[in-house]
């Protein structure tokens, strides 16, 4: 089996769907991206057996020394998924067209798991990548600043502004590599002493790569512009399979208090009342209209006052 068949046999189909009825700019390139994958083409030429030699002696970086383990179960469930294949260096790698290595690292998380990643600044791989991208995709800086304005600047005749973050698992990983183009994405797989060298190959967009963020992007940003464009078209969205399961929730209690009755401060009232030891005595308090009335309010001939409820009392309030 030779390299091409063997990838196709490891990896799975692209999550692209039929890009034919998508009227957008991208859609050329994003119709190049699957069926040729995204191309990895460098300013340099192919490295000598000499220096691959060198680069799988030095191996990963010591940051991996103590996540061996972690690194195991990460590269076991990629590999399960048809993301990556790890194959071994004396009697398959060095004889690839075009193979580079490059050390990968770890990077420890605060109360989480730990993050790695390919160091392809290390090996000068994102130096001598060409941008071979769309880079106007990426639109990741400035992202409060943008959110500000767009919050500032929005209609408010249309109500308050909604504000939606999604997060794409295994996101670089859905967007297929050219096939030829692989070995130089190589990446020094951590061995403890005396195991054979191994070398993985990333078979999608890999962390740590130059042109990984925007070709990804031209991905996301087309369909968040298509997204906009049926909204504002107020096209239908098309049935999902959670829709049932949603028509099934129970719906709130008839009873439940509205949060705008909660907030809502309750009026006030005068009243007046008899006293309890003195039944000819007549005095003004402040009362919430929901709670219930104190004594009895009893209007006298000789109180020139207004009977109104809800007009204050003139005069002394005892």
């Amino acid at each position: 089996m030779g390299w091409t068949a063997f990838v196709k046999h490891r990896r799975q189909r692209s999550d692209f769907a039929s890009l034919d009825n998508i009227n957008h700019p991208a859609r050329r390139l994003l119709k190049f991206y699957k069926a040729r994958g995204a191309p990895v083409k460098l300013s340099t030429a192919a490295w000598s057996r000499e220096r691959v030699d060198e680069a799988l002696e030095r191996g990963p970086h010591k940051s991996c020394d103590d996540y061996h383990e972690f690194l195991g179960e990460e590269f076991a469930d990629m590999i399960q998924k048809g993301q990556w294949v790890v194959l071994p260096a004396a009697s398959v790698v060095k004889d690839m067209p075009g193979l580079r290595i490059s050390p990968p690292d770890v990077v420890p998380q605060r109360d989480r798991r730990p993050r790695w990643i390919v160091d392809y600044t290390f090996s000068g791989v994102n130096k001598e990548t060409l941008p071979l991208a769309a880079m106007d995709a990426m639109q990741f800086g400035h992202a409060l600043d943008r959110i500000l304005r767009e919050i500032l600047l929005a209609d408010p005749a249309h109500g308050p502004v909604q504000l939606l973050k999604v997060d794409i698992s295994d996101g670089f990983y859905r967007i297929n590599l050219n096939i030829d183009d692989i070995p130089k994405l190589g990446v020094a797989f951590p061995t403890k002493p005396g195991e054979e060298k191994l070398v993985a190959f990333p078979l999608v967009l890999p962390m740590g790569w130059k042109n990984s963020p925007p070709i990804f992007s031209t991905g996301t940003e087309t369909a968040a512009d298509l997204a906009i464009q049926r909204l504002a078209a107020r096209v239908p969205p098309a049935p999902h399979k959670l829709d049932d399961a949603a028509a099934t929730v129970p719906s709130p209690p008839p009873d439940r208090v509205e949060l705008k009755s909660i907030l809502k401060a309750p009026k006030q009232k005068w009243i007046r009342y008899k006293h309890h030891n003195h039944p000819k005595v007549v005095r003004w308090r402040m009362k919430q209209a929901n709670r219930a009335t104190i004594g009895t309010a009893v209007p006298t001939a000789r109180d020139p006052r207004p009977k109104s409820a809800d007009a204050p009392p003139r005069g002394r309030i005892h």
